[in-house]
């Protein structure tokens, strides 16, 4: 059997599925871990450092061939090609993935300097870049600092079409019988990190936040089309 590689995007959903893949490969599998930045930098250039050392501790757990690999880690399409492995994800609703984001950042990140209300917060620079998560994790690009907005969407849809499967968190049934046909293995349902669910928007703030995501909205209907969309 191939072995498999869950590509975890923040606030979609995949903690439960991620357990209960590790639990199925519970004799070779890992989690990728988080805080590996360098501690003398700050802001975006910590995130970026952090993402660059989970990097090299996926391509480390590719070459010991460990069967699965799970964690919040970017796609790169080199690595996928020379490992043989299969690639999984599991998407949401952009709109929604946001404003979980940001109630999930208030809960366990708490920080003064962030703003305080969802209002405020969709007008600052943090706000922007966890508004293009689907094109940080599958085109390599901050929203705020992509130079070429077409070519970073065409090359996160690329990468995508080369999954073996993308689930949606609107039908978690239809991911969990993609993953057991992908695998061959039942999974154990789990229902870990369920977070209140926040008042579903309406007017203004709507309209500001389907703007502020609409490059992880063009990213999430073209997966959505796909012949491996679960």
């Amino acid at each position: 059997m191939r072995g498999l590689v869950y590509i975890h995007v923040p606030k979609c959903g995949g903690s439960s599925f991620g357990a209960a893949l590790r639990l199925r490969y519970v004799l070779s599998q890992s989690t990728i871990p988080l805080g590996l930045g360098d501690p003398r930098l700050d802001g975006m250039a910590h995130i970026l450092s952090d993402y660059d050392h989970r990097d090299i501790v996926l391509q480390c757990l590719l070459q010991r061939r460990v069967r699965c690999i799970a964690g919040h880690v970017r796609y790169d399409p080199r690595l996928h090609a020379s490992s043989g492995y299969q690639y999984v994800t599991l998407l949401r609703d952009p709109v929604a993935r946001f404003v979980s984001h940001y109630h999930y950042l208030q809960r366990r990140h708490p920080d003064p300097a962030r703003a305080a209300t969802l209002a405020a917060f969709v007008e600052t620079e943090e706000a922007r870049h966890i508004a293009s998560q689907y094109l940080f994790y599958f085109a390599r690009e901050t929203g705020p600092s992509c130079r070429n907005l077409p070519a970073a969407l065409r090359r996160a849809q690329q990468n995508l079409a080369r999954f073996a499967l993308i689930g949606d968190l609107a039908d978690p049934t239809g991911f969990a019988r993609g993953l057991r046909q992908l695998t061959g293995l039942p999974l154990p349902v789990l229902h870990r990190n369920r977070a209140p669910v926040p008042k579903e928007l309406t007017g203004e703030l709507r309209r500001r936040i389907e703007a502020l995501t609409a490059a992880d909205r063009a990213i999430y209907d073209a997966a959505r089309a796909l012949p491996q969309a679960a």
